[in-house]
């Protein structure tokens, strides 16, 4: 079996034929986390009362959505093994490289990108805003109400 294949259906037989769209939508949806019936409706299947139950359990049984399932789920649970602590450890070997080679900015960019990712550097702009009301004259102290100002200002119906 090729790399490829093996990736996508890892300790299982290549099935003969390969997914049609409701079907990998289905597979999509039970990864996702939906009941077998809801991602059986989901994938675009029609049911009337229990059947989608029963024809979700039938879809999977079948051997290439098993696979394809499980190939899936495989994906899921690889991309789960990274951790900010496996992040940190390679930006610590990243920043040890850069040291080697004498390449400060390199080393630099590990240490933000570390610092970022254990949450002492946090990137964010703060918005403000100003309210400010027009006086009802230059030499007032007090502003002019909301209805004052639209009174004043609002353009005219004709």
């Amino acid at each position: 079996m090729a790399l490829a294949q093996r990736l996508r259906y890892p300790n299982t037989t290549m099935p003969n034929a390969k997914l049609n769209i409701r079907q990998e939508r289905f597979c999509l949806g039970l990864v996702e986390g939906l009941p077998q019936s809801r991602a059986y409706i989901e994938a675009g299947y029609t049911a009337r009362g229990n059947a989608a139950e029963v024809e979700a359990s039938k879809m999977v049984r079948l051997p290439k959505v098993a696979a394809r399932l499980s190939a899936l789920q495989a994906e899921a649970a690889h991309r789960s093994e990274t951790t900010v602590d496996t992040l940190v450890a390679e930006l610590d070997e990243m920043l040890l490289m850069a040291k080697e080679i004498e390449n400060a900015s390199a080393g630099v960019a590990a240490v933000m990108a570390k610092a970022r990712l254990l949450g002492l550097i946090v990137d964010r702009s703060e918005v403000t805003t100003t309210v400010r009301k027009p006086m009802r004259e230059p030499t007032d102290r007090h502003q002019m109400t909301l209805e004052e100002w639209q009174a004043r200002f609002a353009p005219k119906a004709n």
